[in-house]
């Protein structure tokens, strides 16, 4: 009953509150070791006031349905904060930084048009299976809207969520006999770049054991009007010129990166980069611009680490479908 009782006073709470150096709830009344870490953390209690701010801002735009929504979400993000960030000091802090500058960035976003009606959803859990300590923190949207049916695209983005943690926990063949700690960490950002899309960026990192951790990004773009993830072909007018373009455009890109961070030659070879370029999740679609995100081993070595071409709309945009979820 209390995060009711939280997430409706951020609602309301007066802009005298958010002016204070400290966060946005009363400090002489923190109750658990969320709330004395950000008493304690000017630069976490900032970050509260910014979230508290970016929240309040959004509700007071809403009215029935969307603020209902956008109400219940956040006492779910304020469950799934206090239910994760445990541990030390050190560990806390850092845990709610990540949670913060995220919740956010996507409360801003969700203010960026018509509200979107997404929610998030999470699977945490900790455990031990041998000597092998582990922790699983995994967070992904579920889309709510009712003017259409995202009944497709939140079971995949449930179902990746789901594959995710069983990749993660240990089992019995899992050299379980030497000490080790694995961990998986996963959150989602989001881009609007139309006020009838949205783009979900999973960002992950874990480690189970071997020589490194994995991580990466990868992006899917919903269509709010249809409910259904979109490809490249999608956003594109029929034919072949814009796997052109786009081949042209990333070739003399990466060129230019290889000079510094030498990446893999042959993925530059006109028929494989045009392969890859068939594949949704390289496409971040933006505000204002399209990021295209390489992870480790697509086109280089674990060492070089990701790769990013950005690419103008005013490059693209001619080659937009007028009945596409951008060209709205």
């Amino acid at each position: 009953m209390r995060i009711v009782v939280v997430a409706l006073a951020l609602a309301a709470l007066p802009t005298a509150a958010l002016a204070q150096g400290g966060p946005s709830f009363d400090c002489t009344k923190a109750s658990n070791a969320i709330e004395r870490a950000i008493c304690e953390n000017p630069a976490l209690a900032r970050a509260d006031r910014e979230m508290t701010a970016a929240y309040s801002a959004l509700s007071a735009k809403l009215v029935g349905p969307a603020k209902d929504h956008l109400a219940k979400d956040q006492v779910g993000w304020i469950g799934n904060r206090n239910h994760a960030c445990a541990g030390d000091s050190d560990a806390i802090a850092d845990c709610l930084k990540v949670r913060y500058a995220a919740r956010t960035a996507n409360l801003r976003v969700f203010a960026d048009g018509v509200y979107p009606f997404i929610s998030e959803r999470a699977i945490y859990k900790t455990g031990k299976v041998g000597k092998i300590t582990y922790s699983i923190d995994t967070r992904y949207p579920q889309f709510d809207g009712p003017t259409a049916d995202f009944s497709v695209v939140n079971r995949t983005f449930a179902a990746d969520a789901k594959k995710s943690d069983e990749e993660a926990t240990p089992k019995p063949d899992s050299g379980v006999e030497r000490e080790q700690t694995w961990s998986y960490e996963q959150a989602f950002a989001l881009h609007r770049p139309s006020s009838s899309a949205v783009t979900v960026a999973i960002n992950f990192y874990g480690y189970s054991g071997g020589a490194h951790g994995f991580g990466g990004t990868a992006c899917v773009l919903v269509d709010l009007h249809t409910g259904r993830a979109v490809e490249p072909g999608g956003v594109f007018s029929p034919g072949d010129a814009w796997q052109k373009l786009m081949v042209g455009i990333v070739t003399a890109d990466l060129k230019k990166q290889f000079v510094k961070n030498p990446g893999f030659d042959d993925a530059l070879e006109p028929a494989s980069l045009a392969k890859m370029l068939r594949d949704p999740s390289h496409y971040c679609w933006r505000a204002d611009r399209l990021e295209l995100i390489f992870n480790a081993y697509d086109v280089g070595p674990y060492s070089a680490g990701a790769y990013q071409v950005m690419v103008p709309y005013s490059r693209l945009r001619p080659l937009f479908r007028i009945d596409g979820p951008l060209a709205r």
